[in-house]
């Protein structure tokens, strides 16, 4: 009767440690994910659109879009740093850069445009925050039209640097 009694408590035993680790498995893939969660969005450094986290057995994945390598870099090693990770699978990717325009891009085009119109050949034109500087060997004859040029763009200002001949 007594090794009966001993095999049913080894197997009981057994059988609620095995249902503990089951149960906690779960749990623990959840509190994994909302730690790392946490832990990113915590983050400063991190100039980032929300990234997604799942978790299965300790592994972290990421996933969504980042604004840069860095920021990939970075959510990474956040999710690293969080106790319990056994690793990350990264699958952030990241956002092509935006081609930057200068407000200014425009309005040198038009100069230029308008300078070409007028015959006028061999302006350095520059712009700066809307001010448009015209450079160069000029013809007096010419000023007048190269005024008019860059004035017919609409600029803040026109700074007259040309060198009359």
């Amino acid at each position: 009767m007594k090794l009966s009694k001993r095999i049913v408590l080894i197997v009981t035993s057994i059988s609620l440690i095995l249902g503990a680790v089951a149960c906690n498995h779960g749990d623990d893939d959840a509190t994994l994910t909302g730690n790392v969660k946490a832990k990113i969005a915590s983050d400063s450094g991190l100039s980032t659109a929300p990234v997604n986290v799942e978790t299965k057995d300790g592994v972290v994945t990421l996933t969504g879009t980042v604004n840069s390598a860095a920021d990939k870099s970075r959510a990474e090693q956040l999710a690293r740093s969080v106790e319990g990770v056994k690793s990350v699978t990264n699958n952030l990717t990241v956002k092509p850069p935006v081609p930057v325009i200068a407000q200014d891009d425009p309005l040198k085009t038009q100069v230029v445009g308008n300078l070409g119109k007028y015959g006028i050949r061999g302006i350095t034109v520059t712009v700066a925050n809307g001010e448009v500087t015209l450079e160069g060997d000029l013809p007096r004859a010419k000023l007048q039209d190269a005024m008019k040029a860059a004035n017919e763009a609409h600029p803040r200002k026109v700074i007259n640097k040309l060198n009359l001949k």
